[in-house]
């Protein structure tokens, strides 16, 4: 499988806990990637859960050591893992793709899938990077989680795991070894050029409640530009800020 080393797991707590360490105990290589069949403690964006299905989702995650062709931004590995995944679900007929910012991937407007990019820093150098990918593939029901989906329900066809991953780890070897410096540009334009409710009103969350704002589009920096209704102006937001809601 060229630069990964696949590790098979029928169950883990977390892949991206599992390969944090085994780097602490120096066990893990640059392209070493695990897969599980069954996550039982996947974790989302920042306090955040990520619930899947053991058998009918895909729950991996990716090492990645920098010693060369280091991204200059953290959010060039976001914008380059999102440009692969959406170019593989592309391949396999997903339809009506875009991403919710900053890590959501959704087909007709709900969540199939997220990514989670936990990054190591030395000397305030990018080092190393460990992405955690889960995808619903073959799940029927999700009537406790009103905004998700599953490859099979937004296509009605049932899925081969194996199949899917092979195609989305051809086109994450691709971004993911790649020289990030000539990629950066187009890979933030596609983000951009797919991201959920551009130029159109929908409510966002943070400390000051809920408010109305258009978002505008997403920084090399992973800032999200918006223009706020209340206040009238354009304003760039981090995490901390605000989030985008599930709102129609």
């Amino acid at each position: 499988m060229g630069n990964f080393n696949l590790i098979k797991l029928s169950a883990t707590e977390s892949t991206n806990d599992y390969l944090k360490k085994r780097r602490s105990q120096g066990n893990c290589q640059d392209g070493d990637l695990i897969w599980a069949k069954d996550q039982t403690a996947g974790r989302g964006q920042g306090d955040k859960s990520w619930k899947s299905t053991a058998g009918k989702s895909l729950t991996f995650s990716i090492y990645r050591a920098f010693d060369t062709n280091t991204p200059q931004h953290p959010f060039e590995i976001s914008s380059a893992v999102t440009h692969a995944m959406l170019q593989g679900l592309h391949q396999l007929g997903i339809p009506d793709l875009s991403v919710k910012w900053p890590n959501d991937i959704l087909s007709c407007d709900q969540k199939i899938g997220g990514i989670l990019i936990e990054n190591t820093f030395k000397s305030s150098q990018l080092k190393e990077t460990i992405v955690g990918i889960g995808l619903n593939i073959n799940q029927e029901n999700f009537q406790s989680l009103p905004n998700a989906a599953s490859l099979f329900s937004v296509t009605q066809k049932k899925w081969n795991l194996e199949t899917v991953l092979e195609i989305l780890l051809a086109r994450l070897e691709k971004e993911l070894f790649c020289n990030f410096l000539d990629v950066a540009d187009s890979n933030l334009a596609e983000f951009n050029a797919n991201l959920w409710r551009r130029d159109t009103s929908c409510t966002f969350d943070g400390p000051r409640g809920n408010f109305q704002a258009i978002p505008l589009g997403v920084t090399q920096e992973g800032k999200l530009l918006l223009f706020d209704l209340e206040k009238k102006k354009e304003e760039e937001i981090d995490l901390t800020q605000a989030r985008m809601c599930y709102d129609k």
